[in-house]
């Protein structure tokens, strides 16, 4: 990226912009209309448009030759990121842009504002040299890292869906490998708080006789957690086996086993690791994110007397995240030992996706990164949610999902960072996607 570019992404990233914080209301606002003024560089319009929720980014570009026929494509990505966490297990702090070796260290470099930025520049330079062919319409989020639906609504809603879309929000294979998605998984998530006495009890008084929230809570939970990697019959319904291309495409790919310890996690299981891309992508998966009940901090021979957690699952392309999401909270409650008060609150379900790698959009879109960055594509799926594809498939737009991240890039974790040269190469692979779909994305196509 040139200098002005560079200093303007650094500018964004240096906005603490945590959409899950009220307290950052501010920095939200402020994030939105520095996004709305790329697309306004870019020669196109922008307006911040006040939701229930944090700010949409809403514009359009127009092509270069401003022809009235040109093909629409959406561009979408998120301003929001996640909080920073504990600020000592950073080597520099959350929001201070920082270059150490080859990589920009900041939360947010990679996802989403560092992707997004590459979508944004890729924009003003094919305005600037009249090579822009379509007319890219701009979509960018408030909520994404914190379940809202604004975005969502904004797509459900719009009366000219496009038939393409671009998004930069999933990572490379590996160095040299972009990738462009062919599935994503959908999200179910859910708290759950569980009061079995009036107050906390004394254990030695009452201890096997009174009933213990933190036991009760253990076995709801161990009711829909795996087992050997695999959930409860009944939360599987509605899984689709892998093609024979995606087996194969999963054997070019980086091993379980390097991929769990480059990120420090280790096998849940004896099959884990070898059964990793199966698991990630296309076989459903529920994780408890965090327990709360009594201190462990002190000795206190206390039963509990409420305990609570936070749980999702992860729903493959071909089931309902609707259908199991029902389905995981009815088998909660069936697990509840008797006298115990149940509180289940849903926090939001998003529905999974299928891409056609097939798809002329997909195709065009893998050569038009090839040709701008001399790279071959992989298409393959990934087991994260990104609840506006499937809105955006359900209207018949063909989404186009990639990112210039690597595996390690510590998106959502302590030192989130981007490779600096990858910068470059994602504008350089979104000028080719923008070229490439200025042929095929028209209604007659």
């Amino acid at each position: 990226m040139t200098d002005d570019e560079m200093g303007r992404l650094l500018a964004l990233l240096a906005v603490p912009s945590i959409s899950a914080m009220p307290q950052h209301g501010d920095d939200m606002q402020r994030a939105a209309a520095m996004v709305a003024e790329e697309v306004r560089l870019a020669g196109g319009l922008a307006q911040v448009i006040v939701t229930s929720g944090h700010p949409l980014v809403v514009g359009e570009v127009p092509p270069s030759n401003d022809d009235p026929d040109a093909p629409v494509v959406l561009l979408y990505g998120h301003y929001d990121v996640q909080p920073p966490g504990d600020p000592s297990l950073w080597t520099s702090p959350a929001f201070e842009p920082t270059i150490r070796g080859d990589n920009l260290y900041c939360r947010g470099a990679s996802d989403d504002k560092g992707n997004l930025f590459m979508l944004l520049v890729a924009l003003q330079r094919l305005r600037a040299e009249g090579r822009l062919r379509v007319r890219a319409r701009v979509l960018v989020d408030g909520e994404e890292e914190s379940g809202g639906h604004s975005a969502v609504d904004w797509v459900a809603a719009d009366a000219r869906p496009p038939r393409a879309a671009i998004i930069f929000d999933s990572p490379m294979v590996g160095p040299g490998r972009p990738a462009v998605c062919t599935g994503l998984r959908g999200l179910a998530y859910f708290r759950v708080k569980v009061r079995g006495a009036a107050a906390d009890l004394h254990s030695g008084m009452h201890g096997g006789a009174a009933l213990n929230a933190a036991h009760a809570l253990m076995t709801m939970l161990s009711a829909v957690t795996p087992a050997a990697g695999r959930v409860p019959t009944a939360l599987a319904e509605g899984v689709i086996a892998p093609t024979r291309d995606e087996v194969t495409a999963w054997q070019t790919l980086p091993a379980g086993a390097d991929i769990l310890a480059e990120a420090g996690g280790r096998p849940a299981d004896a099959d884990a690791a070898a059964e990793y891309h199966l698991r990630t992508t296309m076989l459903p998966a529920v994780d408890v994110h965090g327990i709360r009940t009594g201190n462990p901090d002190v000795v206190a021979t206390a039963i509990p007397a409420t305990a609570e957690a936070t749980l999702s699952m992860r729903v493959p392309p071909g089931a309902s995240a609707e259908h199991l999401a029902g389905v995981l909270e009815q088998m909660l409650r069936d697990a509840a030992p008797a006298g115990c008060d149940v509180e289940i609150e849903g926090l939001g379900v998003a529905g999974a996706s299928r891409i056609d790698p097939d798809d002329p959009i997909i195709r065009a879109a893998m050569q038009g990164i090839e040709a701008g960055t001399g790279m071959q594509v992989t298409p393959v799926g990934i087991g994260g949610s990104i609840p506006v594809v499937a809105a955006m498939a359900a209207r018949g737009t063909s989404v186009v999902l990639s990112g210039f991240a690597l595996p390690d890039d510590g998106y959502h974790s302590p030192d989130e960072h981007l490779r600096v040269s990858h910068l470059e190469l994602g504008v350089n692979a979104a000028m080719g996607i923008l070229e490439a779909l200025a042929l095929v994305a028209s209604p007659g196509h």
